[in-house]
């Protein structure tokens, strides 16, 4: 069963399958500087896959960064790109609470995490990522959710 919230901001998957769960945000980035954070959710079970997609044509029960066209970061400390499998450490583990800052810059090509303003660097730099459409994307596992918060102003780190 999907719960998703009246305002469209949280939702939390609970169900028998160990399948990913693939869901884009409403907002499409064409070009510029996003920023937005994804806050945790405490009965989560398993890490959550945050980042982005050039496409939201992709299997709905599989991760979106498991293809050539997602981007993410994902919760046991390790990024992806292409590979349902594989992926550089980067981080640290996000599961059941903190706050995870998403900051895209499409000037750059450059797609960054923080984790309760602990800045990681830049994950990924990559020349698909300077222009749209590019949509924000989760992906979660049997017992999970998120809720997503943004219109922040993106913290100082990630410029420097």
């Amino acid at each position: 069963m999907l719960s998703v919230s009246s305002d469209r901001r949280s939702i939390y998957l609970k169900e028998e399958d160990y399948l990913f769960r693939t869901f884009f945000g409403d907002v499409t980035f064409t070009e510029g500087i996003h920023y937005w954070e994804i806050v945790a959710d405490a009965r989560t079970e398993h890490e959550l896959k945050i980042g982005v997609s050039k496409s939201k044509q992709c299997d709905q029960r599989t991760a979106f960064c498991d293809y050539e066209f997602g981007w993410a970061f994902f919760g046991v400390g390790q990024l992806r790109h292409n590979s349902n499998a594989k992926g550089t450490s980067y981080g640290r583990v996000f599961k059941r609470q903190g706050v995870l800052g998403v900051f895209l810059n499409m000037n750059k090509g450059t797609l960054s995490f923080a984790i309760d303003g602990q800045y990681f660097g830049v994950a990924f730099e990559d020349e698909q990522l300077k222009s749209g459409p590019i949509y924000p994307a989760v992906s979660i596992l049997h017992n999970a959710g998120c809720t997503l918060v943004s219109g922040r102003p993106p913290p100082f780190y990630f410029f420097e």
